[in-house]
């Protein structure tokens, strides 16, 4: 099992976010290197980050498109799917590498309603989603990277962003000086343009809703 501090350790962006780029006020700039993508589908990490918790709160209407915002290997990607087939999900990286690792998965055959996507097609892709999800993806987003999340918002939709919380001592993720508190990410959110909430939800992480403004 891989150490618990490499669990996520660069959980992107895990350097992997939706926008490639600029990472100027990205509190950890780091590229997660695709050779220890492994540890995005370590079963261990749905332990603290359950999927129908993170999908209930997101609460995607019938039929929504939902856009994961730097989906990695596609791990919460392929979960919402499974439940939800009325939805379209378009898993969005950066990392070319990341997204062969998600099309290779026996599940990127069997789950037609979701489609690898790169992050060069962000401007076809802005004001299309009902929903985005953006799973311990901020605090390696840039500011430019975060408007670009904002703005694949319709005017009706909103995103839902989970990260590791810098406010507490934890036995795992990125060491605190690397995230953000919950205060810290909701102000880099309505920076972006969002109205945001807090809802508590986990044990390490904190979660943020925000909607356009």
């Amino acid at each position: 099992m891989a150490d618990k501090h490499d669990l996520e350790g660069h959980y992107h962006d895990h350097g992997h976010h939706g926008g490639a780029g600029d990472r100027h006020g990205a509190r950890q700039g780091n590229r997660f290197d695709p050779r220890r993508a492994a540890l995005l589908d370590d079963p261990q990490r749905l332990e603290y980050l359950p999927p129908d918790r993170i999908f209930e709160l997101m609460a995607a209407p019938n039929g929504a498109r939902v856009i994961d915002f730097g989906t990695g290997t596609g791990a919460f990607a392929f979960e919402l799917a499974r439940r939800r087939p009325d939805l379209e999900i378009v898993a969005l990286d950066e990392q070319p590498e990341m997204l062969d690792l998600l099309r290779a998965k026996p599940e990127a055959a069997q789950l037609k309603n979701v489609i690898a996507t790169h992050s060069a097609e962000l401007p076809r892709l802005r004001g299309s989603a009902e929903r985005v999800m953006a799973i311990n993806v901020l605090h390696e987003l840039g500011d430019e990277a975060t408007r670009e999340l904002a703005a694949l918002l319709k005017p009706e939709g909103m995103v839902i962003v989970v990260d590791w919380n810098g406010a507490i001592d934890r036995p795992v993720g990125p060491p605190r000086a690397s995230v953000y508190t919950p205060a810290e990410g909701r102000a880099r959110l309505e920076h972006a343009g969002l109205e945001v909430s807090e809802v508590p939800a986990f044990k390490y992480h904190y979660v943020l809703l925000g909607r356009r403004a």
